[in-house]
């Protein structure tokens, strides 16, 4: 039985078990997917999330759903969700040894570690300073020479963020969470024109895309999310790796995607046709086919 993305949504919610975890760098809340009876009651293993810049753990509970014969954690990224904020900055080093602690906290060294957008660099930059875990990267950043058309979205992104943090503390809060701002960007990067679908992910990113515990979280994050990409990191990974990329995204170019893949030691790639960056929104089924392909065949 195939289910559409806002039911592997509500499948997977209905597995959430909620909790906290006192780290040296951010009290972090995270949420438990238990796998499910209707799988057989026996998990096939432990899957971590992590989600994208702006995101909170619910953006990924999709490709949660879809994947019920697993045990799956996805924590709220520090600063985001109702996970703490770093008291120093939100750099992607500082996420890096995050991550590592979590990992390490929660005696999950042979889960899969899986990372989409922002949520990628992280996981990348955790593995080349030693993060062992198996990788899976969903619409990875690759920072590559950008035109047309990326050009153009960077450059506006850019100024708008620029404002945000140079606006006083209120005004500029109130921009980086004005609805209107948030459905342009939602409206930029889905692909879908299913209107139902479409409707789901705009009112997904209007719920989620501003649940950061301050302006500098968002500020510090987006200049974070420029200063590196997973192509900063991947030529120093040797853990076994799988890419998981849209043909149409908006972020990172098919083309550079295959330059991308090429620069790990182990990694595979696999091509969503007809999706952009909202991989976990639009084909979260389809990721995770991929995703337990990558697992059984590294068995």
């Amino acid at each position: 039985m195939s289910y559409t993305p806002q039911e592997l949504a509500a499948q997977a919610l209905a597995r959430a078990q909620r909790s906290d975890l006192a780290l040296p760098t951010a009290n972090t809340a995270y949420w438990r997917y238990p796998a499910t009876e209707a799988a057989g009651g026996k998990s096939r293993g432990t899957i971590i999330f992590v989600h994208g810049y702006r995101g909170n753990h619910h953006g990924l509970e999709p490709i949660v759903g879809a994947l019920p014969d697993f045990d799956i954690i996805v924590p709220d990224l520090p600063g985001f969700g109702v996970s703490a904020a770093f008291q120093g900055r939100h750099t992607v080093v500082a996420y890096a040894e995050w991550l590592e602690q979590f990992v390490s906290g929660l005696k999950l060294e042979k889960a899969v570690v899986l990372g989409h957008s922002f949520g990628s660099i992280i996981v990348a930059a955790a593995a080349h300073r030693g993060l062992k875990n198996k990788l899976v990267l969903v619409n990875p950043v690759a920072s590559f020479e950008r035109t047309g058309r990326e050009k153009v979205l960077e450059g506006l992104t850019n100024a708008f963020y620029g404002l945000s943090g140079k606006l006083p503390e209120k005004q500029g809060n109130q921009l980086l969470r004005n609805p209107l701002m948030v459905r342009v960007m939602s409206e930029v990067l889905a692909k879908t024109k299913n209107p139902a679908l479409r409707a789901w992910i705009h009112k997904q990113h209007n719920d989620n895309f501003s649940e950061f515990a301050e302006r500098r979280v968002a500020t510090e994050g987006y200049v974070a999310s420029l200063s590196r990409s997973v192509s900063s990191y991947a030529r120093g990974i040797e853990n076994q790796t799988l890419l998981i990329v849209g043909e149409l995204d908006d972020i990172t170019s098919l083309a550079d995607e295959q330059r991308l893949v090429r620069m790990f030691t182990h990694a595979e790639l696999k091509v969503i046709r007809g999706v952009g960056h909202l991989i976990h929104y639009e084909t979260p089924s389809q990721a995770a086919g991929f995703v337990r392909e990558f697992l059984t065949d590294a068995e």
